[in-house]
């Protein structure tokens, strides 16, 4: 019987200073919830842009409203929340970022909206003195050490949304079918061992419940999620190729993509479509039913994972790790929210960033919806979705501190202590508190992150079929023809010389 799996994921500055110049100290008084009506109204109005990714829901803009209503009377401001679809969100917000569109927030990470990159090419506001002025809490809330995994130059561009910081990846498969079908989970060491069972699935079930088995995530940076069981991590963010062994004294970067790993990885997709276990049309199927999935790869495990797939999937799911948890800087800034240095009013936006990792009440109306109408409470912060829910559940890991979240479902009541004990514990990477600057090697970084996301969606999609391998060697081929060499280069000489100054 599987146990249940607790363990798991100077150009700047002087635009930000120019954007910052007119901010008064007295609006940093307008944060505290219990400011007086005078002082409210201090504050000019403002509305705000917040781009995020999800789906859409017929109930996002009543939530929407409610959340306005709080953050006018708090702090005279209104947002303009911003949905994305997942796989389009670091295409349009780049796009966006390039063109210097006007919006104020946005969910950036290593993987989306690459948090270095942009980063460094000042797209996002220095928070470093702004984040205790404006988020005084949210600056409190975690470690020193924490903050300086999201440091790029020694300033900090995000603040970090609190939640698993510690990153174990793994998979998860529909318990009831696979009990069906005789399948013991921890049969499964790497993805390639899920075929017996897909198989079985394949053969056993109706057609039309059989067209979709493995999810494929065509677009997501899918072979990056297992970065942990190797003790990889990435040196940059996941689009540009360069990782190293995180446990080791003397860590070499390499590319990963020319590993024995990776093979494997795009081989194993490959004999999944051809045993038609990822749908056919998997890069032009406008949308997919959830529910027929039976096995999908999972980036983060983490305390009460169990419940948050059987939402995503519809079904009691098999909760497979792989590896230990391994903490590095790239897993603490897993997710985070920075301010646009086209934003007119960062210091209003920080505020709000404020409001929602300090404000229990507004944190859960953005990530459940409305009590009543979306879920209703089974005990003091354990909650119960209801059967006509118009919203959500949102991702609670993208916005503010997690730990604020109801509880739902399977959720053991001390989940949140149970994460944070998590976070304490992970083994911790050799190139903690190392962060990459790109700027000696931008354009062959760019290049290199093109070409790999120009082979992405069909490698995690196995469409090369019979042509994988000659694909995966002209892959590597245009990388190396792109400066990948000076690349990951550039990436040793500082890993080497932050290594060097803990000696």
């Amino acid at each position: 019987m599987i146990k249940k799996f607790f363990q798991v994921s100077a150009i700047l500055s002087l635009t930000s200073a120019v954007l910052l110049a007119g901010c008064q100290n007295k609006e940093v008084k307008q944060v505290n919830s219990s400011s007086s009506p005078n002082q409210q109204k201090a504050l000019e109005p403002v509305n705000l842009k917040y781009y995020f990714f999800g789906a859409s829901k017929p109930g996002d803009q009543d939530v929407y409203d409610g959340l306005n209503k709080v953050l006018k009377e708090k702090i005279n401001t209104t947002v303009e929340f911003i949905k994305v679809p997942v796989g389009d969100y670091t295409q349009k917000m780049s796009v966006m970022v390039n063109a210097r569109e006007e919006f104020d927030l946005a969910f950036t990470s290593p993987s989306y909206l690459n948090y270095f990159e942009q980063s460094a090419k000042g797209s996002f506001v220095d928070l470093t003195e702004l984040l205790p002025k404006y988020a005084p809490e949210t600056y409190k809330q975690l470690k020193p050490s924490i903050w300086d995994a999201a440091k790029v130059n020694g300033k900090i561009y995000a603040s970090i949304n609190q939640q698993i910081f510690a990153r174990q990846s793994g998979f998860n498969v529909n318990k009831a079918i696979a009990d069906k079908y005789g399948f013991n989970p921890t049969s499964v060491k790497k993805m390639s061992d899920l075929i017996p069972l897909l198989d079985k699935v394949k053969a056993g079930e109706p057609a039309e419940k059989t067209d979709q088995l493995f999810n494929a995530q065509m677009k997501n940076q899918v072979f990056s999620y297992f970065f942990p069981s190797y003790e990889w991590e990435n040196i940059g963010g996941v689009d540009v190729p360069g990782v190293a062994k995180s446990t080791d004294k003397n860590p070499k970067v390499f590319n990963e993509y020319d590993t024995p790993e990776f093979k494997d990885f795009i081989m194993t997709l490959s004999d999944f479509q051809k045993k038609g276990l990822i749908a056919k049309d998997a890069l032009t199927r406008p949308t997919f039913d959830s529910a027929k999935y039976m096995a999908s790869s999972i980036a983060t495990l983490m305390p009460g994972i169990e419940e948050t797939v059987k939402a995503t999937y519809k079904a009691e799911q098999y909760v497979i790790p792989l590896g230990e948890p391994l903490l590095t800087s790239a897993n603490a800034i897993a997710t985070m929210t920075a301010v646009s240095t086209t934003s007119k009013h960062p210091e209003r936006a920080l505020m709000v960033i404020e409001l929602l990792n300090t404000d229990k009440d507004l944190y859960n109306l953005l990530v459940w919806g409305i009590e009543g109408v979306d879920y209703k409470k089974i005990g003091n912060n354990r909650i119960e979705s209801l059967p006509g829910a118009k919203y959500g559940p949102a991702y609670g890991w993208m916005f503010g501190n997690q730990f604020n979240s109801f509880i739902s479902g399977t959720q053991p009541d001390d989940v949140w202590e149970q994460t944070k004990k998590l976070n304490e514990s992970a083994k911790l990477s050799t190139l903690y508190g190392f962060s990459f600057n790109a700027d000696n090697v931008k354009a062959e970084s760019a290049n290199s992150a093109a070409i790999v996301n120009e082979y992405k969606a069909a490698f995690n999609t196995g469409l090369y079929g019979a042509d994988t391998e000659k694909k995966y060697n002209e892959f590597l081929a245009k990388l190396k023809t792109a400066g990948l060499d000076k690349v990951l280069a550039e990436k040793q000489k500082q890993v080497d010389a932050f290594i060097a100054t803990k000696k």
